[in-house]
């Protein structure tokens, strides 16, 4: 009798603690920005989303102060690092009139899928016009940069100069009709597009078809 009511109160006990456990998160990558998410339905709930290097570091906010919910809490996380480990607080004022704060979280950001410079083409190959995708990291609102995106073969000589200038943060696309700089059809073989900014350079491996 004692040990089936000592199991009743241990089993109580632990439906309560899972009852009481914070929510989990998961990380998505969207064109290279890492986004955030609380696990779970929160719709009608404000919040805050808040990083810090260390569990016990200074917390700062990288969401909008009370920011609507729809359903799962999340955000794009613009300022982080490839390859960095960082904690996530989130802070919740519940649609029923409560508060909540779940973590801190430790999420280490995918160095493969977390982007601050890349170049992409499509379609690839192609023996015709193609589309060019250039990414740099940081915010919508952050200052553009100075920027260079060519195409060359693999001798190293530049056939063709696709943008030079300042770029705008996240994706931009650019459409490239697969001529070189003289509006000549590029032959058919392998040449490399090579884009180059203040936050690092990359180099994209082009296949061009008759």
């Amino acid at each position: 009798m004692r040990r089936s009511f000592a199991l009743a109160v241990a089993s109580s006990l632990l439906a309560a603690s899972l009852a009481f456990a914070d929510p989990g998160v998961h990380v998505e990558y969207r064109e290279g920005v890492p986004q955030v998410r609380l696990d779970g339905n929160w719709a009608g709930s404000r919040y805050t989303i808040y990083r810090s290097r260390s569990a016990s570091g200074v917390f700062d906010p990288v969401t909008a102060q009370s920011a609507v919910c729809t359903g799962e809490c999340y955000v794009d996380d613009f300022g982080a690092d490839p390859g960095a480990t960082y904690w996530y607080r989130f802070d919740l004022a519940l649609a029923d009139g409560g508060f909540a704060s779940f973590g801190p979280y430790p999420v280490t950001i995918s160095n493969e899928l977390a982007w601050r410079v890349n170049a992409s083409v499509f379609p690839n190959p192609s023996g015709g016009a193609t589309r060019v995708h250039l990414f740099l990291a940081g915010s919508p609102g952050a200052v553009p940069l100075v920027s260079e995106a060519s195409i060359y073969d693999l001798q190293g000589r530049m056939v063709r100069s696709l943008h030079r200038g300042p770029l705008s943060r996240g994706t931009t696309r650019i459409e490239w009709d697969g001529r070189d700089r003289d509006g000549q059809s590029l032959r058919a073989g392998v040449y490399y597009l090579r884009f180059a900014s203040p936050l690092g350079s990359t180099l994209a491996r082009v296949v061009r078809v008759p």
